[in-house]
């Protein structure tokens, strides 16, 4: 009476009638590796191998939900990604123009293998990325979240040890041999316009002074933009200008190759104006 008490009341617990049929050799491989030491090593070991994976899965799943802002640019083909960290150290910058000088850093290098990216740019705390004109950013903004969230969960450096730094030299400097004019120009550069030009994204660098004529780069997203005579003569000129009266003009200097992709640009306009 009690052992079916007892088989009526665990039918009522589980709210089935199916009955379990424990045997021997169900139970005696539990029993055996209880007993067994080095199955029981085996166990502890492979407990231990997890209780040190789950914390490096978590840490990554951290730093791949790290917060990265997007601003616009005066250029519509460049956008300026702001990861909330350092991106260059010391306030420098850094550019690449082609996947080839893009070797040298393990982000710029990712970057350049997503369709439609022509031109990357390091910041102190931002990277701008440009695209040609067929791309669209909305296709192209998934692969560059990933790439810049992997990038900084791999703990790598923005450059690598051994490469050649494209980033700018300390072209603002002061130096001893410097004209009190170039002095002026270079400190009106750094402190009062500089900042300006990186806030869209882009950059200027020093190139020369010479009979009134200052000569800048402009680089990152403010390199391919329409209005980039417009900040160059109704901005920075009118301000060196007017603080600084031995300047009379300002001017874009170019590398070699700028010099020939401005001269094949001409010739396409002049090309497309006479059909």
């Amino acid at each position: 009476m009690l052992r079916q008490f007892t088989r009526q009341a665990a039918r009522a617990a589980t709210g089935t009638t199916k009955r379990t049929f424990l045997t021997t050799a169900s139970v005696a491989p539990r029993i055996q590796f209880a007993n067994n030491s080095a199955a029981s090593s085996l166990l502890r070991s492979q407990i231990s191998a997890r209780a040190i994976v789950r914390p490096n899965v978590f840490a990554v799943q951290q730093c791949r939900t790290m917060f990265i802002q997007t601003d616009t640019t005066p250029n519509v083909d460049s956008l300026k990604f702001i990861p909330g960290v350092a991106v260059m150290s010391d306030s420098s910058t850094a550019e690449f123009l082609d996947a080839r000088k893009a070797m040298g850093s393990p982000l710029a290098k990712k970057l350049f293998q997503i369709d439609g990216v022509t031109g990357v740019f390091f910041g102190p705390d931002f990277v701008t990325i440009t695209k040609n004109q067929d791309a669209i950013w909305q296709l192209m903004k998934p692969d560059i979240y990933s790439a810049i969230m992997d990038f900084f969960a791999s703990g790598q450096p923005i450059i690598s040890e051994g490469a050649d730094s494209p980033s700018a030299p300390a072209d603002t400097m002061i130096h001893e041999d410097d004209s009190e004019t170039v002095q002026m120009i270079k400190e009106l550069l750094d402190t009062r316009i500089r900042p300006s030009i990186q806030d869209d994204g882009g950059d200027i660098e020093y190139r020369g002074f010479e009979d009134g004529v200052v000569k800048l780069k402009l680089k990152g997203a403010c390199r391919t933009c329409d209005s980039s005579t417009v900040t160059l003569k109704n901005g920075i000129e009118n301000m060196l200008m007017h603080y600084v009266p031995e300047v009379t003009a300002v001017e874009q200097a170019f590398d070699a190759e700028d010099e020939v992709s401005q001269l094949e640009f001409e010739k396409l306009e002049r090309r497309l104006m006479n059909q």
